[in-house]
């Protein structure tokens, strides 16, 4: 046997337990997430396939979308429908858009609003990107990028602890339970504020990787008849203070690579008593105050 021969079997009796093993992690289901409101991206998907020759409004974000948007309010002000796709921040950018972007005509409105993150973590997701699509959509795992391979090859490991974790899990009830999902795709259950939410800390420069899609969603949308409304989050009164400087560097970023917030980030940061549980869960109020806003910037984005 040559050296090159002997080489080459080596390299194969390496790796091909390792992608056996890949596999294994990859392909396991979330009993968890099966019962969860994370099954909302495969609720989504569905609703804008039939909704697919229909002019709609379709909602793209983090669980800042899913927790604290009333899509109601919003398909009465305009007379559409409305698909909330929210679920996640951990999902990632990309695959918030990729997912659906073949789903969108003409005519149709996107609200995007991403969580704040600028690392490229909010573009690629993490280990809850490996968990939703595993468990809800495996097909949509032939929509991510060698790059992004790269980058989430490293929660693995961690979506299979999960995984493991979870394989007693029952069904459920409440906010994060399935049956907590409306018909628009928002969170629909009572959720009054908690004391004990955690200050947040945003860090970092805006990665270049993000701000790059970012601008590809706009060109998609203007290429494809899409009107794109890109508004901020909303976020907790106290944490936004606390992180002001870094949420204006990613606003006057956005700014200079001429991809603005069509609003201020201030007009969505309210008293911290209408937030659930995190800095980006509403109470029903609090969701209902935010919609009020959006619609407002709506009407005023789409008269121009």
């Amino acid at each position: 046997m040559t050296v090159k021969r002997f080489l080459l079997k080596t390299l194969l009796l390496v790796l091909i337990p390792v992608m056996m093993a890949n596999f294994v992690m990859l392909s396991g289901k979330n009993q968890h997430s099966m019962f969860s409101h994370e099954k909302n991206v495969i609720i989504a998907y569905n609703r804008l396939q039939a909704l697919k020759d229909t002019n709609k409004i379709v909602i793209i974000a983090g669980s800042n979308g899913g927790f604290s948007i009333n899509s109601r309010l919003i398909s009465q002000a305009f007379h559409m429908p409305v698909v909330n796709t929210s679920t996640h921040a951990g999902i990632g950018v990309r695959m918030q858009f990729e997912m659906y972007k073949e789903l969108l005509r003409e005519g149709d409105v996107v609200v995007f609003c991403p969580e704040y993150g600028s690392q490229p973590s909010r573009l690629y997701g993490e280990t809850s990107l490996l968990r939703i699509l595993s468990t809800h959509c495996p097909s949509m795992y032939k929509k991510i990028s060698l790059k992004q391979w790269y980058h989430v090859y490293k929660y693995f490991g961690e979506k299979h602890s999960e995984d493991v974790k979870s394989v007693n899990a029952k069904a459920f009830t409440g906010p994060y339970s399935v049956d907590a999902l409306n018909e628009f795709g928002d969170i629909e259950w009572e959720r009054p504020h908690q004391d004990s939410i955690k200050p947040y800390n945003l860090e970092g420069k805006m990665d270049k990787e993000l701000i790059a899609y970012y601008k590809y969603i706009h060109t998609y949308s203007e290429e494809n008849g899409i009107t794109l409304l890109f508004l901020p989050p909303t976020f907790i009164k106290s944490s936004y203070k606390k992180n002001a400087y870094q949420i204006d560097s990613v606003a006057d970023c956005l700014n200079r690579n001429g991809i603005p917030y069509q609003a201020s980030t201030s007009r969505y940061s309210f008293p911290d008593t209408l937030y659930f549980d995190t800095p980006y869960h509403m109470t029903q109020e609090g969701a209902n105050l935010r919609t009020e806003l959006m619609i407002e910037d709506m009407r005023r984005i789409l008269r121009q």
